[in-house]
């Protein structure tokens, strides 16, 4: 008996199910690569939508709800679907949490009787304030009492030993690898003009006043700083909601500014030395051309808001609206 022409019967079978079971496996591998292309796509756009969300919660849920469904309408697939939480991470309601949800297609797994699968993406993007902020020459030397500021309005950063509200400060700068305390009107007014450039500065800190006169250099620092003017509507541009989108981030009118407090934790400027408690950090843009009245005395500036890039500092405080100080919005799943 030819006992070879037996094998060759039994080998066939077995090739058959081997080419049927690589098919299949080929197949699940090209449809989960598919799943997985899927869910990326639906997770960078709960992302873009959890950020877009958050951005708007200081103007109320439901207008960051809507930022939120836009963003993600502009990012989805048909068929897609998401809702939207407005939930806590540092402290209450400071977090926006997108889930979307897609039906994803199967081609060769259909053969197994899966038609389709849903894939699921989480993001939540949070409001965090700034604990730290790093100078890029935009740190000016003065300091803005605590208060309430709407975005786009003219308001007194600078008044020179003549006002209860803002005034200079004693700024240490960089100087290699130190950070002295500024002695007298020079470094004053290259802080100013970005000649110096303004140390890290952190809520918490609690800066010198440079009482006395400082109109001479007040006014010596901006010209020197600001040799091409802008109007504000060049810089940035002001959305429906008051948020401020910056057109010209490099503009030498834009400046960030300490939001401080007295040692009491009141909002009146010391009459003499002293300190300054800082709580947090606003954006201001110098206007109208020169920047300055009375010769120096008085900066005027247009407040911008609050909202800023991650890289601006140290951005892992609690949000708190009730300070109005400046703030990131970050991806915190």
């Amino acid at each position: 008996m030819d006992r070879s022409r037996g094998c060759r019967g039994q080998t066939l079978p077995l090739v058959v199910l081997f080419m049927f079971s690589l098919l299949g496996i080929a197949g699940v591998t090209i449809d989960v690569g598919n799943w997985l292309q899927s869910r990326q796509s639906l997770q960078a756009a709960a992302d873009a939508a959890a950020l877009a969300g958050a951005s708007q919660i200081p103007s109320g849920w439901g207008t960051a709800q809507a930022s939120a469904a836009a963003e993600f309408g502009k990012n989805s697939r048909a068929g897609d679907a998401a809702s939207y939480a407005n939930s806590s991470e540092l402290t209450n309601s400071d977090s926006v949490t997108v889930t979307a949800t897609r039906s994803t297609p199967t081609y060769f797994t259909r053969l197994f009787g899966l038609s389709s699968i849903t894939v699921t993406a989480q993001a939540r993007a949070t409001l965090e304030s700034f604990e730290t902020v790093a100078s890029n020459q935009d740190v000016m030397p003065w300091g803005v009492m605590k208060g309430s500021y709407t975005p786009g309005q003219s308001y007194s950063i600078y008044t020179d030993n003549s006002s209860s509200n803002n005034g200079a400060l004693s700024l240490p700068y960089v100087n290699n690898a130190n950070c002295p305390v500024p002695n007298g009107a020079n470094p004053y007014r290259d802080e100013i003009d970005g000649n110096l450039n303004a140390c890290p500065v952190s809520v918490g800190e609690q800066l010198d006043v440079k009482p006395g006169q400082n109109a001479g250099p007040t006014r010596q620092g901006i010209d020197s700083r600001i040799t091409t003017w802008e109007s504000v509507d060049q810089i940035v541009q002001w959305g429906a909601n008051g948020q401020a989108t910056l057109l010209d981030p490099t503009s030498k009118q834009l400046i960030l500014i300490p939001i401080v407090e007295d040692p009491n934790g009141g909002t009146n400027w010391l009459n003499g030395s002293g300190w300054v408690r800082v709580v947090g950090f606003a954006w201001f843009i110098i206007t109208p051309s020169p920047g300055y009245t009375d010769n120096g005395k008085t900066v005027t500036g247009v407040f911008v808001g609050l909202q800023d890039t991650p890289s601006t500092g140290d951005v892992t405080g609690a949000y708190d609206p009730g300070q109005n100080t400046d703030y990131a919005v970050i991806l915190t799943r």
